[in-house]
């Protein structure tokens, strides 16, 4: 258990840098350009501040933005099996948000992008009780972190091989790499590669590059003044939502708590005119 969270919360970190993303213009050969980048460097998060209904003001250090099409009726999701009732799915959205925001707050400490595309990482481990969905859920609403300041790579986070994550920028856009040789070995049942392979082939799309040696997510980026944004949009989530939603719409209820979430997916396609979702490092 304790390996699986450890596992869990560098995870949480090095994603905390790399948000999802999949849609833009596949690299024709799949190579990295030889190594260059202006986001050499160490990096801690930052945030953004929003004000509130309410009047207080929330520093946000992932933000989740949607503009819907039509505003005085936002589309609801049914909660009715976890929480007795439906909330707005703008509601949902800011709940995420929030809770990414103290994950990255109290578990990212630094990051490092190094000048041969690999990353350097300090963090705190999440704290987990047990293994069951209550308490996952229950430490994601409410992260505690162990007061131990970890790094990556190092010999307190050996969950991960150093070269099983990496990055390169190029045309404008910064490229997460994950190593086919790490995937393979995630799962002794099943062939993680040849799956997401088929999905590729199946789906381009998603516009996911697919090298011999990793495959690679690519991500929008801006820096000014010393803060890079790293960032999806619409147009780059649209074909992860189409390709999602019929899958995700056909889980058991019962894995999903109730909840329909290709629904979900659909809702936030068609009812939104903009999307975003971005972390800022400084």
């Amino acid at each position: 258990m304790k390996k699986l969270i450890a596992k869990f919360s560098l995870m949480t970190a090095l994603c905390a840098v790399a948000v999802s993303s999949f849609s833009c213009k596949d690299d024709k050969d799949g190579s990295k350009p030889q190594f260059s980048s202006e986001l050499i460097g160490t990096y801690t998060p930052t945030y953004v501040s929003r004000e509130t209904e309410g009047g207080e003001t929330n520093d946000l250090y992932l933000t989740f933005e949607a503009a819907w099409v039509d505003p005085e009726n936002i589309p609801m999701i049914d909660l009715t099996a976890v929480m007795g009732f439906s909330i707005p799915m703008n509601t949902v959205l800011s709940m995420v948000e929030a809770m990414g925001s103290n994950i990255i707050k109290g578990g990212l400490v630094e990051v490092e992008l190094k000048n041969d595309g690999s990353f350097g990482a300090k963090y705190r481990d999440l704290l987990i009780e047990g293994s069951d969905v209550s308490s996952i859920l229950g430490a994601l609403l409410s992260p505690e972190f162990g007061s131990e300041i970890k790094q990556f790579p190092g010999a307190a986070s050996s969950v991960l091989p150093s070269d099983a994550v990496g990055y390169y920028t190029k045309d404008g856009k910064f490229y997460f790499t994950l190593s086919r040789s790490f995937l393979k070995g995630l799962s002794s049942d099943m062939d993680v590669v040849a799956l997401l392979d088929g999905l590729l082939a199946q789906y381009p799309s998603l516009g996911i590059v697919s090298a011999d040696e990793y495959y690679a997510v690519p991500l929008k980026y801006t820096k000014e003044n010393g803060v890079v944004k790293l960032y999806v949009d619409r147009d780059m989530m649209v074909p992860v939502l189409d390709v999602l939603s019929p899958l995700l719409g056909a889980l058991d209820p019962g894995t999903t708590m109730g909840i329909d979430l290709g629904q979900v997916l659909k809702d936030l396609k068609e009812q939104t005119t903009a999307l975003e979702i971005a972390v800022r490092l400084k």
